[in-house]
């Protein structure tokens, strides 16, 4: 028997004690593979004449197997029966075999939440446990609903219309605006609207001379959505989801990112936040330069802007560029060999050069630039190089007409390569990126390492099928940068960017966009006619037909900083490349806080949660993410949230500094907000605190008046002659400041020293700031919006 230990047990060794389940479950594996055994052999006996048979021969040279297999038959029964016993003790279901991402809560009694291939034998398990199985319910009468049938009909008749005109590709882009624009428009308005709309269509086919109506290239309702000098127009996306996008629109990928992820409505957008499953570790091993990375994290990126920016004049806009990122000159590497520019964007009609955020820059050629910004600051940058007023400028608004995918990962490349396809073989920058597929590590490749492709539908592969690998050496990586600039290469290069940034030519990439339904009957029709395509029975992949079939045009990046790959494509063509990804094994999808984390664990900052220098940052972190702290900290009870007003000894120390202010008595907590970083305390009280010490000839400040009774003068401006003053000062501001009016408390900068400070200059002169990176010596890690009071003079190095 297997040893068994009890909780109470005094003899564990300094091991952890097992629970009473734990317990139970050990002691069943061991006795199930327990194997009895006889403890004395014995001799058979012949029946017949009552003699002793023996197992060996008299010579003692052979073995008589049938006597000795009836000898040893118990103990053969008892190893079946161990065998069998162990099998079963631990068995488990097959909703528990599944891999955690196909694991969920409905899957032990859904039959249709378990995989295929194992449903058969999920339907065995629940009958023999009878467990009856989920079936689909048949719809009642209106009565149920609580609808007459006079609703039901026109209920049921909305439905069909509304269906209709999602599926039409004539009325996609004719949908009236009183059935998109306005929520308080009623059913009968509809309805009659969509049957106009519809008898309209039926006239326009007969004369399509004088049709009026745009007619789109495909059935998938997929169109090029580009403004040109203006704002592009929100998407048409199904009417049936129409409602939902009023606010915040939906990426391509947003109805399997909202089944596998957390969403936030942030920016315009609905974008995945962060996986359900638990990935902190996973997004650290594999997102990360580290040996031990062995996959990827992919992530839909459409909601940055993309502006292309045009001008016949490369002077021009080289000096616009020039001074949207506040630089004097640009370097010819960037215009010329096409670097990949990540750094900070401002304001050009400020004069102090207000930083709006990060922006990233990729020349196209000397009279075009790509142009991605965060979509927090999209509108601001289109608005502020609208007002200057060149005719020749042309501003292309991509923000819906190009989309992107982020890789990053040492699997990158591999899977990368494994979805992507050329409609020949004659692609030169194709045959250059099958050289580096097998890199695993791609901070050994050269910084300028971008792609240009034209590609095939990823559907037309049966699943994703990696390239054979080629073997490459250190002298070729050398020379990859020369083979960039090779003529071949950079003419095919220079087509696909002319194809990609053409808005008909984006429209016309998707003629003939096939449906799922459309690739399977071409699989099958290659299947019944094997000698049209020997390829098709090789690796099951359908062959590009260049009379039916469009190319896509797309650009491969490498961005050097952040070490990642992005993939820009055609809005529409998202979500074909996303789903090919994510069927390749150790591809992990995520959201905005996994790239948080690695830019945190990389000591890079992140827009704009450590932007907040920039009014979108200092948004973010003192409004934004405060209140929803504060939610939190409010929904706790009183004995489960801590009272930050009454934290001890966190003031006894100078907390200014040397500035000649003791605060040894104050023990009142946390001062400020207690849920961000509190800039504008900080800025009033470094500030009040100068002013002070000005007042008073350098010598020593109280930190109360206890003979002073009024608080204000004469023209009701409050009184500051102790340090109090500033934290009344500060509670006074901040229940009557207006963002919008005021100026930001902190900026990114070297700020001019004051020879002399006046009251009004407390709440206006920023205070300079700049980032650092610091490391914990000790046990632990702190938290977001953590405060340090003070560094010991030993651990300050310069």
């Amino acid at each position: 028997m297997a040893r068994s230990s009890t909780p109470n047990s005094s003899s564990s060794g300094g091991k952890k004690l097992l629970n009473k389940n734990q317990l139970f479950k050990r002691n069943k594996i061991a006795n199930a593979r327990i194997i009895r055994s006889q403890a004395v052999t014995y001799s058979l006996k012949d029946k017949s004449n009552d003699s002793e048979v023996k197992e060996l021969s008299e010579s003692g040279g052979m073995l008589n197997v049938n006597t000795f297999i009836d000898s040893r038959s118990y103990e053969i029964k008892q190893l079946q029966l161990a065998i069998h016993n162990s099998k079963n003790s631990n068995s488990t279901r097959v909703f528990q075999d599944l891999p955690r991402k196909l694991r969920r809560r409905t899957a032990s009694h859904n039959v249709r939440r378990i995989p295929k291939r194992l449903r058969n034998r999920a339907i065995k398990e629940m009958l023999k446990t009878d467990q009856q199985t989920i079936k689909k319910k048949k719809s009642n009468n209106s009565q149920k609903n609580g609808l007459t049938s006079r609703q039901l009909y026109r209920a049921k008749m909305s439905v069909k219309l509304l269906r209709l005109a999602t599926k039409t590709m004539a009325l996609k882009l004719s949908l009236p605006d009183e059935l998109l624009g306005s929520r308080t428009v009623n059913l009968r308005s509809k309805i009659k609207a969509l049957q106009n709309l519809i008898k309209n269509q039926k006239n326009a086919k007969k004369n399509t001379k004088n049709s009026s109506i745009a007619i789109l290239n495909n059935q998938l309702g997929c169109y090029d959505n580009t403004g040109i000098n203006e704002l592009a127009p929100k998407l048409k996306g199904r009417i049936k989801y129409i409602k939902r996008q009023s606010d915040f629109i939906w990426l391509t990928t947003h109805v399997w990112n909202a089944k596998r992820c957390h969403m936030i409505k942030r920016w315009g957008y609905q974008i995945p936040w962060s996986p359900t499953q638990k990935c902190f570790r996973l997004a650290h091993r594999i997102g990360n330069d580290v040996a031990k990375s062995d996959g990827a994290l992919v992530q839909d990126t459409s909601f940055i802007g993309t502006l292309i920016l045009i001008h016949k004049d490369s002077a021009i806009l080289i000096n616009i560029i020039s001074r949207l990122i506040n630089q004097k000159k640009i370097s010819s590497k960037y215009i010329q060999s096409s670097y990949w520019f990540s750094g900070l964007c401002y304001d050009i009609n400020s004069n102090d050069l207000e930083i709006l955020g990060s922006v990233e820059l990729l020349w196209l050629n000397p009279t075009k630039v790509m142009i991605r910004l965060h979509p927090s600051i999209y509108a601001t940058v289109f608005k502020l190089l609208q007002q200057l007023d060149d005719k020749d400028l042309i501003l292309n608004d991509c923000r819906y007409s190009l989309g992107s995918i982020t890789i990053k990962g040492a699997k990158s490349l591999t899977a990368l390569s494994s979805i992507l396809r050329t409609p020949t073989n004659d692609s030169q920058s194709f045959k250059l990126f099958k050289k580096i597929a097998s890199i695993t590590d791609s901070s050994v490749l050269p910084k300028r390492c971008l792609f240009g492709l034209n590609a095939i539908d990823p559907r037309f592969l049966n699943k994703p099928q990696p390239l054979t690998k080629e073997s490459i050496s250190i002298d070729d990586i050398i020379e990859l940068n020369n083979k960039f600039i090779d003529s071949s290469i950079k003419d095919e290069y220079n087509q696909v960017v002319d194809d990609l940034t053409n808005p008909s030519k984006r429209n016309e990439s998707y003629k003939n966009f096939s449906t799922l339904k459309q690739l399977a009957r071409r699989r099958q029709s290659l299947l019944s006619h094997p000698n049209q395509n020997s390829n098709f029975h090789f690796n099951n992949t359908i062959q590009f037909n260049p009379k039916r079939d469009s190319s896509i045009p797309l650009l491969l990046i490498r961005r050097p900083k952040e070490n990642d790959w992005v993939l820009i494509v055609p809005w529409f063509w998202i979500l074909p490349f996303w789903y090919q990804l994510n069927r390749i094994s150790r591809i992990h999808h995520s959201g905005l806080r996994q790239f948080q984390q690695l830019n945190f664990e990389r000591k890079k900052l992140y827009f704009p949660d450590d932007y907040p220098f920039t009014k979108i940052g200092y948004l973010e972190n003192s409004l934004y993410k405060s209140q929803a702290s504060r939610l939190r900290w409010e929904k706790k009870p009183l004995s489960k949230r801590v009272n930050y007003s009454k934290i001890k000894d966190i003031h006894r120390i100078d907390t200014v500094g040397n500035q000649k202010v003791e605060l040894l008595n104050f023990n009142t907590g946390e001062l400020g907000d207690y849920f961000s970083c509190d800039w504008k305390f900080l800025q009033i009280l470094h500030n009040g605190i100068k002013y002070l010490l000005q007042e008073n000839n350098n010598s020593s400040i109280n930190l109360i008046n206890s003979n002073r009774t009024s608080q204000f003068d004469e023209n009701g401006n409050r009184l500051i002659e102790v340090v109090n003053d500033l934290f009344e000062y500060y509670k006074d501001i901040v229940s009557q400041a207006s963002f919008d009016n005021s100026t930001l408390p902190i900026c990114l900068k070297n700020a001019q020293p004051k020879s002399k400070w006046s009251r009004t200059d407390i709440n206006i002169t920023p205070l300079p700031v700049m980032p650092i990176s610091c490391t914990m010596m000790g046990k632990g890690h702190p938290k977001d919006n953590a405060r340090i009071y003070k560094i010991p003079q030993k651990d300050v190095t310069h």
